[in-house]
């Protein structure tokens, strides 16, 4: 009797036992991909023997991505919590935590390889992109510049170069009693060889430009040979007035800043100046008067690889503002540049009601788009060699660089999803490229709004990730 007793006890609780689970053999479980046949009784799907095997992987793969977005609801992540040592040091510990997940998901899945659409979720709805928005002005940027467009800064000098004779002082000479005597009748002078004119700086707005071109440039004016200049250091930019971002780059004070580093860069390598505050803007194009003296310039593949792999906020908002020719003073103005974008919509076959653009960079909140849009001029890229290669490679890749470096490690995802984040208040997006396990080429969008938890965001796109990779 007693044994059967334990045995009846031993019937009720192990499936209780059998359940029980650390944090780590939770957070893989949440990421451990949900087999094919559990997906198959879920949704209700039959193996229909007459399906081909690109037919029965498409099906397969939307029930996954289907039944990740319905259960994906809570996420195990990694806190870190301060904590005081032995020593009294203080040092970050990490720990895991189950959190929920709460928000509106927009998903949009392309076969490339098939042409085709094969999973869409709430794709249509117009979601914020945050630095997804980079995506855009990219790929507007490779189509029409192409990747060896050079953003140049030229420098110009008008005026020239004068001779004239400068005192020194008097001629002083040793007496025979070894003292030093002073002859005021006589004074030694020297050739003076001076800069009558101005040195212009025409941006284009590279924003690479840092103090080594500074620098550069100096040592270029070095060449003309003059110990002094007498006239002024201009610096042209053609943005003058605040945009919708605001004024944080490319406006007249940063024109005016840049040329008085130069004029003091200049005046560290010896060069005088007359005039007391020799630097400042100027309205229109210096080339209307001046010659072009030497040229800065830097290729707009350079400049794509660290908004995309860095999603630098300033070098995108530069691309934007060469959609259009800064030195076209008629036509250049900030809506223009963001006119390029739209067109370049209208080319991919993208519909423009499923757009708003407000920046380059998708720091604001008033951009919106579509995952289904997005998938558009993704697609519209990788139809296009000259765009698609340049920015293919400068995209993240999972797990190895950029801002998904260390994102989808252990997964099909890793080294394979080329892909660019977007990360504002309350909204995590992820959009790119992935190579299916058939060899198919994939594009893709994961618009995550209302969000509570960027970690749970991160974990639901890598699972998506790594089921398509699959």
């Amino acid at each position: 009797m007693r044994h059967y007793l334990l045995f009846i006890i031993t019937l009720l609780f192990f499936p209780l036992l059998s359940n029980a689970q650390t944090d780590d053999e939770e957070e893989e479980d949440i990421e451990d991909s949900i087999s094919t046949e559990s997906l198959i009784t879920i949704n209700g799907w039959t193996d229909d023997q007459n399906w081909t095997p690109d037919q029965r992987w498409m099906y397969f793969l939307r029930a996954r991505l289907d039944s990740v977005i319905n259960q994906k609801r809570t996420a195990t992540v990694t806190r870190r919590r301060r904590v005081k040592g032995k020593n009294g040091r203080y040092y970050y510990k990490k720990y895991r935590r189950t959190v929920a997940f709460n928000a509106d998901i927009a998903v949009s899945v392309y076969d490339l390889t098939a042409d085709s659409t094969i999973f869409s979720h709430n794709d249509k709805e117009m979601f914020i992109p945050a630095s997804n928005q980079k995506l855009f002005v990219g790929i507007a940027a490779l189509s029409s510049l192409s990747a060896d467009h050079l953003l140049s800064t030229r420098v110009c000098v008008d005026g020239s170069i004068l001779t004239d004779t400068v005192v020194v002082q008097a001629v002083q000479e040793e007496g025979d009693n070894g003292e030093l005597t002073t002859d005021y009748s006589r004074l030694d002078t020297l050739p003076r060889h001076y800069l009558k004119g101005n040195i212009y700086i025409q941006g284009g707005f590279d924003p690479t430009l840092d103090k080594s071109s500074i620098e550069y440039i100096a040592a270029k004016l070095m060449a003309m040979d003059v110990d002094s200049i007498d006239g002024y250091i201009y610096c042209y930019e053609p943005l003058k007035s605040k945009t919708s971002i605001g004024s944080w780059f490319w406006n007249k004070h940063h024109s005016r800043y840049f040329a008085s580093m130069l004029y003091r860069q200049l005046n560290e390598n010896g060069i005088l100046f007359s005039k007391p505050e020799p630097y400042g803007t100027i309205e229109a194009p210096a080339s209307i008067t001046a010659k072009e003296y030497t040229t800065l310039s830097t290729p707009l593949s350079q400049t794509l690889h660290r908004i995309m792999k860095n999603s630098d906020n300033f070098y995108a908002e530069s691309i934007l503002l060469n959609l259009v020719n800064p030195n076209q003073t008629d036509s250049w103005t900030y809506d223009a540049c963001k006119q390029k974008v739209i067109d370049m919509i209208k080319r991919a076959g993208g519909n423009v009601n499923e757009y708003i653009i407000d920046d380059g960079s998708g720091l604001s909140h008033s951009n919106m788009c579509t995952a289904s849009l997005i998938c558009t001029i993704l697609r519209y890229a990788y139809r296009n060699t000259r765009i698609y290669e340049p920015l293919y490679d400068s995209l993240p890749i999972a797990g190895v660089d950029g801002t998904i470096g260390s994102r989808m490690r252990g997964t099909a995802a890793y080294n394979n999803v080329r892909a660019k984040t977007g990360t504002v208040n309350g909204v995590s997006t992820l959009s790119g490229y992935v190579t299916a396990a058939n060899g198919h080429k994939l594009a893709f969008s994961i618009l995550v709004n209302n969000l509570n938890n960027k970690s749970a965001a991160h974990s639901l796109q890598n699972q998506l990730c790594d089921e398509m990779a699959r």
